[in-house]
């Protein structure tokens, strides 16, 4: 499976608040761990150093947080990106052209007009906005990049300046994995509903009074969220972006011009 999770044992998942005001969520019933798995590779694995500093194999948060970052970037991951546009979002170059990108935003902030400014920096911005996986919850966070083509779903990650201690914080350093349109698609719906699935169970198990009684539940309010959720997938699924590449094209050739 390319995500995969583990969810904390019920009786384990610390509830949020004060000790006289204690409360859970279906957010917060789904702490866990998660990891992403690209080949030979495990996305938020943590090094060997990390461990030994007292963190866990994996990543440890709430799994749904991770389902709802996938989902809500999924209509930009699936917008295929241009051939010409690639070397601008991809690998060193895709690295080197975000650096370019940052200093002409500094440099030309009082510099051209303010309307041509961020229309510029609005299409520039377009290539990479929600192609990357918002971990800044975490510290340090991953740098995970996805996007697509015609026929392939594009993984790349550069984890080789992230430290804790001034050592290297994930396993996972620097690397590419793709896998077909519609086997990304049929890996993300498989994490949907296995947490889904998972989560039926959780919820079951609370409004039967699993949990202590002085950790106070919404019991309407988490079964309605519960049926909401099943929906996410789909709802994701119908959802499409249409980019104008040409203007995007136009307005990286614009800056890279003035930056050069």
């Amino acid at each position: 499976m390319l995500i995969n999770f583990e969810l904390t044992p019920l009786k384990h998942v610390m509830p949020w608040g004060e000790p006289n005001n204690l409360s859970l969520s279906w957010f917060g019933l789904t702490d866990g761990q998660y990891w992403i798995s690209v080949g030979e590779t495990s996305l938020f694995e943590y090094s060997e150093h990390a461990r030994s500093a007292g963190a866990g194999r994996y990543c440890e948060y709430q799994v749904v947080r991770l389902l709802e970052d996938i989902l809500d970037m999924l209509p930009s991951i699936m917008e295929p990106i241009p051939p010409t546009l690639v070397r601008y979002l991809s690998g060193d170059s895709g690295k080197a052209w975000q650096a370019k990108l940052s200093s002409w935003a500094s440099e030309q902030y009082d510099a051209i007009d303010e309307d041509e400014y961020w229309r510029l920096a609005d299409l520039a911005g377009s290539l990479s906005y929600n192609r990357f996986l918002d971990s800044a919850y975490l510290s340090p966070s991953a740098t995970i990049l996805i996007w697509s083509d015609e026929k392939d779903v594009h993984i790349e990650w550069d984890n080789s300046e992230k430290f804790i201690d001034e050592k290297v914080a994930w396993t996972a350093r620097k690397g590419h994995f793709h896998m077909p349109r519609e086997v990304f698609i049929r890996e993300v719906e498989s994490f949907h509903f296995r947490l889904i699935e998972q989560m039926t169970s959780r919820v079951s198990q609370v409004v039967a009074g699993a949990l202590p009684p002085d950790i106070r539940i919404d019991f309407k309010g988490l079964l309605s969220e519960h049926e909401q959720r099943r929906n996410a997938f789909s709802l994701a699924l119908r959802n499409t972006i249409s980019t104008s590449w040409g203007e995007v094209e136009q307005a990286i050739l614009a800056i890279s011009e003035a930056a050069a």
